[in-house]
């Protein structure tokens, strides 16, 4: 048999052939692209080269005016029951968003765009509404709501991260404003908290502290995001800060530019993708005040940012923010059909990450450099006064116009940090301090 013929027998063997070939070449490749994930044991200390966290000052003309276009956002989306909803004219909200809700409410108390009767009245119907939200099955609120009807959308599971901001909420309301504390506590009385861990019967794991797990699977269910609950969420009961705080699969840190970070494992349909998310440490540092390890997560992702900002030759992202999930609530409401934006779950972190208005604001707040002054510029122009700060800028520069309760919530609380501090600041409650700058202004 000619050579030729033999080669005409076989093509559509080695047509097989090459395929497998090209395609284990790209997976090669993508292998290659992505960072080393490093197995680490050891805890992480303060850098010497951490910079002072900057003194409170009062708010410049300009500071003010922003805070009051991110107030504008809850006066145009505070429902009669007294919640808010989590997307500009969409009435829906959840666990976390209720929680940026109450944040919003002490940030704007704290910069004095709120009287205190109008606080009082605003805290008042929110907490005897949320002590009329239906229950799940477990004596727990759900994850998602009508704003309006305060009907359960989508599955009535609960969700333990969302749980964890509401409660950072709750706790800075009892510290700050103990004239709530018995509407607090009637919540508590009514919710089952400790449904939020079970035991996991299936790990067989040596070490106890494997036997617990959160309830539910967690659309934010990522290394920062379970640290930032676990402030609050470990209150609950001797499980639940071991069932919060222990990683899944053992805690792996990504090196990235030279900089070693811890991975957050976005998941995508391609399994767990390395990737950072900045906003739980950020949200750390505003609310509750950095300990040691956040404070050193957030300074070492902001010098990663600050080298790719500087960089000639563009790199491939890695993701810092992404877009919220909206709830599927399509058989819910049939007459509404909300932005179906993609679950943080489905999309890659190079289609989901965006330059955020509320990490821009959030970096502004914590670390007052040149580098976060010029990421606060780029988000300068998403303010639209009379209904508040747009999410931010998509990957191709151009603007994600959706205007929302975090967005807006996190623009406040970086404004109150820059004020008068931390959210929840013990050595806040006594005498008012004077700012150490008198540069400040009022609208």
């Amino acid at each position: 048999m000619r050579t030729r013929d033999a080669l005409l027998s076989a093509r559509s063997y080695l047509t097989i052939l090459i395929g497998f070939l090209l395609g284990f070449a790209i997976v090669v490749w993508v292998e290659k692209q992505m960072p080393t994930r490093v197995e680490s044991t050891t805890g992480m200390t303060l850098s010497q080269d951490f910079p002072p966290l900057p003194a409170s000052r009062e708010l410049t003309f300009d500071e003010a005016i922003w805070a009051r276009v991110a107030w504008q956002y809850y006066v145009n989306n505070t429902q009669p029951n007294g919640l808010a909803n989590a997307q500009d004219g969409e009435p829906w909200l959840s666990l976390w968003s209720t929680g940026s809700y109450l944040f919003a409410l002490v940030a704007a108390k704290q910069l004095t765009i709120l009287t205190t009767d109008e606080f009082d009245e605003r805290i008042t119907a929110a907490l005897y509404t949320l002590g009329r939200l239906p229950l799940n099955a477990e004596g727990l609120p759900a994850a998602y709501y009508h704003a309006d009807t305060l009907q359960i959308l989508g599955k009535a599971d609960s969700s333990a991260i969302g749980m964890g901001r509401l409660l950072n909420a709750l706790q800075t309301l009892l510290w700050r404003y103990p004239q709530h504390a018995p509407a607090v506590r009637d919540l508590f009385n009514q919710w089952t908290l400790g449904a939020l861990v079970t035991s996991s019967t299936a790990t067989q794991a040596a070490a106890p502290l494997h036997h617990w797990a959160l309830a539910v699977d967690e659309p934010r269910n990522s290394f920062g995001y379970r640290l930032y609950a676990s402030h609050t969420l470990r209150l609950i009961d001797s499980a639940a800060g071991l069932a919060v705080t222990n990683p899944l699969e053992g805690q792996q840190m990504i090196d990235i530019d030279g900089i070693m970070v811890p991975d957050e494992g976005l998941r995508t349909p391609w399994g767990r993708q390395p990737s950072l998310i900045s906003l739980p440490w950020l949200l750390t540092g505003l609310e509750l005040g950095f300990d040691a390890q956040s404070a050193e997560v957030a300074w070492r992702i902001m010098q990663i940012q600050q080298r790719r900002h500087g960089l000639r030759v563009s790199k491939p992202p890695i993701s810092t923010d992404y877009a919220e999930p909206a709830p599927d609530y399509v058989n819910d409401l049939p007459d509404r059909q909300p932005l179906q934006t993609s679950a943080l779950r489905d999309d890659p972190p190079e289609q989901s990450a965006i330059t955020s208005t509320r990490t821009a604001f959030a970096w502004y707040a914590l670390f007052r450099n040149g580098w976060s002054e010029a990421l606060r510029l780029q988000v300068q122009k998403l303010q639209v006064p009379g209904k508040g700060w747009q999410r931010g800028l998509n990957l191709n520069s151009s603007v994600n116009d959706v205007v929302d309760a975090d967005t807006n919530a996190i623009v406040l609380e970086s404004l109150a940090y820059i004020a008068r501090g931390q959210m929840l600041c013990l050595a806040c409650l006594g005498p008012t301090t004077p700012p150490t700058s008198s540069a400040g202004a009022k609208p």
